[in-house]
C-alpha cells in the first residue's frame, strides 16, 4: 500500500461541491431537458405563452436546444395555467420562468439564488411559499435528474504529502425507463426590480427519496404522475394531499443510471454527460 490514488477511481469520482463554486448543487439541483418544443407542448396539452415569446422565448431568449445540465438561476420552460383566467376556463400555458423564486417581498434578485427547492413538509410554514404553494402551482417539465451518492471517506495523500479525509460523491442520472417525460411538482412567483422590470420564477418541491433512491440521497423531487398534474395545477384544489412522496411504482420506473464526473460542472452541456459508467465503491487506494 503505497498511499496513491488509483487514477482509474480518482477520474470518476465527484468531489462534494456547492452551488456558489458553479459545480454542485444539494438534493435536486441539476436537470436535463432534451424535448422538443412541438414534442412539449403536446405531452404536457399545453399552448405556447405568446406574451413571453411563444416557443422561441421557452429558454428566456437563448436558443432553443436539447440542455443537458439545468442548474439554478438558468431560465427554463415551466407549465402553469394563466392566473387571470377562471380555473374552469383556463388553459395550460408554458412559459420560461427563472430557477430559483424570488418571492414578490424581496429586496433584490439574489434571494431566489438559495431558493431553487422548497421542502413539501414545510412550504405552508414559510412566508416565501405559503402564498405560492396557494395560489401559484406549476410544473417543471424534465427527461431526467441528476443525483450525487456520497461514498464513505477515504484517506488520500494531500498537497504536503499527508493523508486527509476526503469527501467524495458518485453522480447518476434519474429517468424514466421508457424516455418518457417527467413532471416535478414546483411553485412560482412574481417579482419587480426596484427598477420596475418584472421577473417570474420558480422553485422545484422536494420530499422523502423513495425505495431505491434512498439509496443514493435522502431526498427527491416531488414527481408527480400525470393523473394529478390538473388537480396540482388548479388553485381550488387543497395541494395537501398531493405533498406525499411519489410512490413505489412511480419510481420503480425510474432507470438510476451511474454516470461520469464532467456533469458537475455546470459548462458540459453534452449528450456524453448522460453516458453510463460503471458504479463504484470507496476510491481505491495503491
Amino acid at each position: 500500500m503505497t498511499g496513491r490514488l488509483h487514477a482509474g477511481a480518482a477520474a470518476r469520482l465527484e468531489p462534494a461541491l456547492s452551488v456558489a463554486d458553479g459545480t454542485m448543487a444539494g438534493m435536486c439541483g441539476r436537470y436535463t431537458l432534451t424535448m422538443e418544443p412541438e414534442s412539449l407542448y403536446g405531452a404536457f396539452d399545453a399552448e405556447p405563452d405568446l406574451e413571453a415569446g411563444g416557443a422561441a422565448g421557452l429558454y428566456g431568449g437563448d436558443p432553443v436546444r436539447p440542455r443537458y445540465n439545468i442548474a439554478p438561476t438558468v431560465t427554463v420552460p415551466v407549465v402553469r395555467v394563466d392566473p387571470r383566467v377562471p380555473p374552469a376556463d383556463a388553459r395550460r400555458q408554458i412559459e420560461p420562468m427563472r430557477w430559483g423564486l424570488v418571492p414578490s417581498w424581496a429586496k433584490d434578485l439574489s434571494v431566489g439564488n438559495r431558493m431553487f427547492n422548497a421542502r413539501a413538509e414545510s412550504l405552508s410554514n414559510k412566508a416565501a411559499f405559503r402564498t405560492a404553494l396557494a395560489r401559484r402551482r406549476c410544473l417543471i417539465p424534465a427527461s431526467g435528474y441528476y443525483e450525487w451518492k456520497k461514498l464513505p471517506q477515504e484517506s488520500v495523500p494531500g498537497s504536503s504529502g499527508r493523508m486527509r479525509k476526503s469527501v467524495l460523491k458518485q453522480p447518476y442520472f434519474m429517468t424514466p425507463a421508457g424516455g418518457s417525460v417527467m413532471a416535478f411538482a414546483g411553485l412560482w412567483e412574481y417579482w419587480r426590480s426596484p427598477d420596475g422590470d418584472p421577473l417570474v420564477s420558480m422553485t422545484i418541491i422536494t420530499s422523502d427519496a423513495v425505495g431505491p433512491m434512498r439509496d443514493i440521497h435522502d431526498r427527491m423531487p416531488l414527481i408527480l404522475p400525470a393523473s394529478e398534474w390538473d388537480a396540482w395545477l388548479d388553485p381550488q384544489v387543497d395541494p395537501e394531499p398531493l405533498l406525499t412522496p411519489p410512490s413505489e411504482e412511480l419510481v420503480a420506473g425510474l432507470e438510476l443510471r451511474p454516470i461520469g464526473p464532467r456533469v458537475g460542472a455546470v459548462a458540459n452541456d453534452d449528450p456524453e454527460l448522460l453516458q453510463r459508467v460503471e458504479p463504484i465503491g470507496p476510491a481505491v487506494l495503491l
